[in-house]
C-alpha cells in the first residue's frame, strides 16, 4: 500500500473519532427536549417548575419516576408532573437523594449526581415555595 493511502485512512479514522467525541459532548449538555442547559446564575433566574425544574426532571428523573413507569421503576414515587410531585413531595428526602447525602438513596440511581447548578436550582425552587409558573 502507498503512504498516501495509509495517511488517508488514518486521517479518516481520526476525524471519525473526533466527530464521535463532539457528538457525545453535545448530547451530554442538553436537556431531553434538545435545548442547551441554561447558564448557572440561580440568584438571577426565575426558578419555576415550568421553565427550569421540569426540564431537569425530564433529563434525569422521569425515566424511572414518570407517570407511566413510577410504580414499576420508581419505587412508587411519581414525578411525572407538577401535581404529582406536590402530592407526594418531601423536600428533605428529594434533596438528600439528589445531593447524595449519607443515609439517602443516591439519585439518579446508577448514574452520576446532578450538576451542582441543577441541585441549586431545585433548592431555590423549594425555598421560593415551589412555584409552577
Amino acid at each position: 500500500m502507498s503512504d498516501n493511502y495509509t495517511v488517508s485512512a488514518r486521517l479518516r479514522a481520526a476525524l471519525a473519532g473526533v466527530a464521535l467525541l463532539a457528538l457525545g459532548a453535545a448530547a451530554s449538555c442538553t436537556y431531553s427536549h434538545g435545548d442547551p442547559a441554561p447558564a448557572c446564575d440561580v440568584a438571577r433566574e426565575n426558578v419555576t417548575y415550568a421553565n427550569v425544574i421540569s426540564p431537569i426532571f425530564d433529563a434525569h428523573c422521569r425515566e424511572c419516576h414518570g407517570s407511566t413507569v413510577y410504580s414499576v421503576k420508581g419505587g412508587g414515587n411519581n414525578f411525572g408532573d407538577y401535581q404529582a410531585i406536590n402530592s407526594y413531595f418531601s423536600p428533605s428526602k428529594l434533596l438528600g437523594c439528589i445531593r447524595h447525602d449519607p443515609g439517602f438513596d443516591p439519585m439518579p440511581q446508577g448514574r452520576p449526581k446532578l450538576s451542582d447548578c441543577d441541585i441549586q436550582r431545585i433548592e431555590a425552587w423549594i425555598a421560593a415555595g415551589k412555584k409552577n409558573n
